[in-house]
């Protein structure tokens, strides 16, 4: 990734603020940094960006300099960069005179280049850029900032007042004030371009602020983002993190209707309240709202999951998955549960799919509600400018479909039950979840879109008729002759425990491990140095035994052992279980490495344990039970463990994904014993002694 981008996806790339030129014109990283720490402070501290402008200014010097020295003394950059530094540290010592200490000065090599420069015979086209930048800073700074009576009407002239007033707070601090530092930063951008022949316009829709980039809107169809009212999405350097900033205060709030003032102040207060509940609820706990600016200008910042995703219908077409769409939709009560339930509740009124993100994180699809705004169209008129703005009305129409029929027709002075309102948008949108496949929800929807509100169910009875009336969730990851892209392996040994692994690529796995970083090492004496390895083909995965003394055992058959002779590739599915052990075991050695084939995931998960007692009944599935599993793919109650005259078994509760015993699916209890796989959609449990060792979130 280049310095001055941010790799949203391979298409799409986001500039860092506007000096982005910068590296491609100089090849001076701290050139570039140092304008870009100086635009990120521009609506957050004032005294830090005029500094880091002034610092900016002296780099500029030392970089002019150096190409300067090498051209007139035939030597190469750093040779020159090394005599600059000399200098400079010779100057400020006592053995230099001070006419040599102001002539060799960092603020000197910029001035003097600077009018070097302005009197070059420029072409008339750059000579009309110079003016046009002069006449520009003259209508900001008509006079120099050290010297009222005089004018700033040459680039030298120009090239000493930034540099004086981007001083002002090392002898003043406090004196920046926000005019300042986004004129600045122009003036100073227009200059650099000038400097460097190049042609860039300032863009205040780039700016950064503190380490967030904002998405430039012209990426935000292509990423399927809402151009929100007062709110911006941005991005983080690495370009996996999305956050929406919201204005928190308005600028020139005495031209600004008041009640439009205490609106917005309110939907942001409301947001704050509602995201807190949310990152609490679904257990996301890096979920802050922070407040940054300084006193005139001040953003709340919130931090989404994942890459938010507007809820358009083509975001809806692409959730193909049965699954993926219930999920979203049980999403979508828990979000309604978060704001009716607490004291007070905030409840909406106007539920939609344009105030709605989802993001696909760690937990699968989150939806969030991202604005508060009504969506009831003005009067339509005769008189449109323009098609964009009919569009715009249209749209708003389409949207009010979603709004209770009480709010849509809602008189002066009428009383309505906010809470029942939402009930009503839960169905609506719902239906427009499942879209063509509304069929499999028609009865529930119905229920909640009723006309008399008092006839609508409340949400947590919404909650439990979608569980009873909705079908089960149907396998997101299929088997059979699919082609394996990429899988999960999850290995365990007994003295390492778990081990996740995202397999894309062919690897080695071993006693060996190699610097590469592209073998997996596994502690076992059982194991040869060269082991296996997984192979990426065009028609999926293979696993190659590399003549190893023990082989592997594939599903229980054994591969590859020098005794069996079976070097043949095997290919690979999801639910495959590999195990290195001695053939000629009867049991299970303490050694042994399992190995499981399983589909990919984000869930971030860890080792945890059931501890095995007599008499235990412990149930496992999706909803608040002894072991809860995250997945929509668990049933409610999807099975549970027993131990019953110091036998321990696995019972399958007529889930609808079933449950893998060794890689066979039991239809009834199953009696366990040690080192004995437990699979459950893509869950593991291995039996230990006195202890079921499971991986989940």
């Amino acid at each position: 990734m280049e310095t001055n981008q941010i790799t949203i996806t391979p298409e799409i790339t986001i500039p860092k603020g506007n000096f982005d030129f910068l590296m491609e014109a100089t090849h001076n990283e701290q050139l570039y940094l140092g304008c870009l720490n100086a635009e990120k402070c521009m609506m957050t501290d004032y005294d830090t960006c005029l500094k880091n402008i002034r610092r900016t200014i002296e780099m500029l010097g030392i970089e002019l300099e150096k190409w300067s020295r090498a051209e007139q003394q035939g030597i190469s950059p750093d040779e020159a960069l090394r005599s600059i530094f000399i200098d400079l540290k010779r100057a400020k010592s006592h053995k230099g005179s001070q006419k040599e200490r102001r002539r060799i000065s960092k603020k000197n090599f910029y001035i003097r280049h600077v009018v070097d420069f302005e009197k070059k015979d420029h072409e008339e086209y750059t000579r009309k850029q110079i003016a046009a930048f002069t006449e520009d800073y003259a209508n900001v700074y008509p006079t120099a900032v050290n010297d009222g009576k005089k004018k700033n009407k040459s680039f030298r002239d120009i090239a000493y007042d930034i540099y004086a007033r981007c001083s002002k707070p090392l002898t003043d601090k406090g004196s920046a004030t926000k005019e300042d530092c986004a004129n600045l930063i122009r003036l100073f951008h227009g200059m650099l371009c000038l400097l460097n022949y190049v042609q860039e316009p300032y863009d205040p829709e780039l700016t950064p602020m503190d380490d967030y980039f904002p998405v430039p809107y012209e990426y935000y169809d292509e990423l399927n983002l809402i151009k929100g009212v007062n709110s911006k999405i941005y991005v983080s350097p690495d370009g996996n993190t999305f956050y929406m900033l919201k204005r928190k205060d308005i600028d020139y709030m005495d031209i600004l209707n008041p009640d439009i003032y205490r609106e917005r102040m309110r939907e942001l207060s409301m947001l704050d309240t509602f995201w807190g509940r949310l990152g609490g609820i679904i257990g996301y706990g890096e979920h802050p709202v922070l407040e940054v600016g300084t006193h005139d200008y001040r953003r709340a910042v919130y931090k989404f999951a994942g890459r938010p995703q507007a809820m358009t219908k083509r975001f809806i077409e692409g959730l193909d998955k049965k699954s993926m769409r219930e999920e979203l939709s049980r999403g979508l009560i828990r979000l309604i549960r978060i704001m009716h339930e607490p004291v007070p509740s905030i409840p909406h009124g106007h539920l939609n799919p344009e105030c709605i993100y989802v993001c696909e994180g760690s937990r699968g699809l989150l939806p969030y509600i991202v604005g508060f705004e009504d969506v009831k169209p003005d009067p339509v008129r005769g008189d449109f400018p323009d098609r964009n703005m009919l569009d715009d009305y249209f749209n708003l129409i389409d949207m009010q479909k979603f709004t209770a029929p009480e709010i849509r027709n809602l008189s002066p002075g009428d009383e309505v039950d906010l809470k029942s309102a939402d009930i009503y948008s839960l169905g609506k949108l719902i239906k427009y979840i499942y879209g063509r496949d509304e069929i499999k929800v028609r009865d529930y929807v119905d229920e909640l879109i009723v006309k008399d509100p008092e006839a609508r169910p409340g949400i947590v009875e919404a909650s439990r008729m979608y569980d009873d009336e909705v079908v089960y969730f149907e396998p997101t990851v299929k088997m059979g002759d699919d082609v394996l892209t990429e899988f999960r392996l999850l290995i365990y040994s007994a003295y390492h425990g778990f081990e996740d692994h995202r397999i894309n690529d062919t690897v080695t796995i071993g006693r060996m491990f190699s610097s590469s970083g592209k073998d997996i090492k596994v502690d076992s004496p059982i194991a040869s140095r060269t082991h296996g390895r997984f192979v990426k083909t065009d028609s999926g995965f293979e696993y190659i035994d590399m003549l190893s003394t023990n082989g592997t055992f594939i599903n229980g058959v054994l591969y590859g052992a020098q005794r069996a002779g079976h070097p043949e590739p095997k290919k690979l599915k999801i639910g495959d279980i590999l195990k290195i052990d001695h053939p000629e075991f009867l049991k299970a050695h303490r050694n042994a490495i399992l190995m499981f084939v399983l589909g990919p995931s984000e869930h971030r998960m860890k080792e945890r344990t059931i501890d095995i007692t007599e008499g235990m009944v412990v149930s496992v599935g999706r909803e608040p039970t002894d072991v809860t599993l995250a997945n929509n793919r668990v049933s409610k109650r999807h099975a549970r463990f027993v131990v019953k005259d110091g036998v321990l078994y696995i019972q399958d509760l007529n889930s609808t994904n079933g449950v893998y015993v060794n890689g066979n699916k039991i239809e009834s209890a199953e009696p366990l014993n040690a080192m004995d796989c437990i699979r459950i959609v893509d869950y593991v449990f291995i039996v230990t002694g006195d202890k079921i060792r499971y991986f989940a979130e």
